[in-house]
C-alpha cells in the first residue's frame, strides 16, 4: 500500500478508544415502528475462497467478505438476520476455521441486509467482537422508523464508529474506509491488501449497489463513484469484490481455485476504473433515464397540493 498517510491509522483498540472521546447518539432500544420486519431469508450457497486470504460467505441474496489477518478475522458485514448469521457462522466451520475468533465486524452501510445478523454475532458467537459502523449510519439508526431497508434487527451497540478516512489495522491487513453516501447516508466503501498464490493485491470494494430513483440520491452515488476512483488510483488497485454476488460470478472464482481458469476478480491497476467502477457510474445513467425517477414534492402553503422540483433530465449522452 501507498499513501497511507492520506489516512488515520488506528488498531482496533485505538479506534474503539477514539469513538469513546467523541459524541455520538445512544442506542435507541424502542425505535418507532412502522413496518414490523418480514424476513423471507434466500437460499444459502456454499462458502468459497476469494483470495489467499478472503473468504465470500451467504445467500442468494447478500453474503459477507471474511479477511483472515493472522490475528483473527475482519467481517465485512454480517447477514439480514439470526437465520443467515447461523449459516455464516457454520461456513467458518465448513472452510476449518472458527467464527469465535471474528475481531470485528464492519458494517459497510446502515439496512437490514448488511447489519441484521450483528446481533446474532455478538451475543452467541464471538461476543468479544466489535462491531464497527460509520458515524452517519449509527446516528441514523437511532433516528429513523424501522421501516423499508431500516427493519430490525438492529445492531446494538457501536464500538467503533469510521469516519472518512480512518484505516483499521489487525494482524497483517489493513481496512481503508471511504466515505461514499448515495446508496445510503452512511455508506462505507474499503481498499484493503490481500494476495493471490502469493502475489500482492489492493483490493477495492465499493460499499452500496442499487442507486434510489431520485436526483440528489442518483447524483450523490455519482459522485460518490468518483471519488473512490481517487483513492483506487492512489492504492492502484488491481483487484476487487462486493457482498452481494450472483451465484455465476462465485461459480467463476470457484472455477479459478478448482480447474485453474482466469480470476474474474482481477485486473491492472489502470483497468480497474473499467473493469469495476464503470459498472456503479452505468447503473446511475440507467436509473436517470429508467423513467422512474422521484421529483422533489415542494411544500406550498395555504393548504394546496405539494408542487414537483427538482433537476430536468440532463441530455442523453
Amino acid at each position: 500500500m501507498k499513501n497511507q498517510s492520506v489516512f488515520n491509522e488506528m488498531t482496533l483498540e485505538e479506534a474503539s478508544e477514539f469513538t469513546r472521546l467523541r459524541p455520538f447518539l445512544p442506542y435507541q432500544p424502542d425505535p418507532v415502528i412502522s413496518k414490523r420486519p418480514e424476513h423471507q431469508t434466500p437460499r444459502p450457497i456454499e462458502p468459497l475462497k476469494v483470495f489467499d486470504n478472503v473468504y465470500w460467505m451467504g445467500s442468494e441474496s447478500v453474503g459477507v467478505l471474511v479477511i483472515d489477518t493472522g490475528d483473527g478475522f475482519m467481517m465485512i458485514d454480517s447477514g439480514s438476520n439470526d437465520e443467515e448469521a447461523a449459516w455464516i457462522a457454520g461456513s467458518f466451520s465448513a472452510l476449518g476455521m472458527d467464527p469465535a475468533q471474528i475481531r470485528v465486524i464492519v458494517i459497510s452501510h446502515e439496512h437490514f441486509d448488511h447489519y441484521g445478523g450483528v446481533p446474532y454475532f455478538t451475543e452467541n458467537i464471538c461476543p468479544d467482537a466489535l462491531t464497527a459502523i460509520s458515524r452517519t449510519g449509527w446516528n441514523l439508526l437511532q433516528t429513523v422508523p424501522t421501516e423499508f431497508a431500516f427493519i430490525e434487527p438492529r445492531p446494538r451497540r457501536a464500538d467503533i464508529l469510521i469516519d472518512d478516512g480512518l484505516c483499521l489495522k489487525l494482524g497483517n491487513t489493513a481496512l481503508y474506509c471511504i466515505s461514499t453516501p448515495g446508496h445510503s447516508a452512511g455508506c462505507l466503501s474499503f481498499i484493503f491488501n490481500s494476495s493471490l498464490h502469493g502475489e500482492p493485491l489492493s483490493v477495492g470494494v465499493m460499499g452500496g449497489s442499487a442507486v434510489w430513483p431520485d436526483f440528489p440520491e442518483a447524483r450523490m452515488y455519482e459522485s460518490s463513484v468518483e471519488y473512490f476512483r481517487l483513492y483506487t488510483d492512489i492504492f492502484r488497485c488491481n483487484a476487487f469484490s462486493a457482498v452481494h454476488q450472483r451465484k455465476n460470478e462465485l461459480d467463476r472464482v470457484r472455477d479459478h481455485w478448482s480447474i485453474g481458469t482466469e480470476h474474474p476478480w482481477l485486473c491492472r491497476p489502470e483497468e480497474f476504473d473499467r473493469a469495476y467502477l464503470q459498472g456503479f457510474r452505468d447503473k446511475v445513467q440507467r436509473t436517470i433515464y429508467s423513467g422512474y425517477m422521484q421529483p422533489y414534492m415542494m411544500p406550498v402553503r395555504n393548504g394546496e397540493p405539494p408542487e414537483p422540483e427538482g433537476s430536468p433530465l440532463p441530455e442523453k449522452q
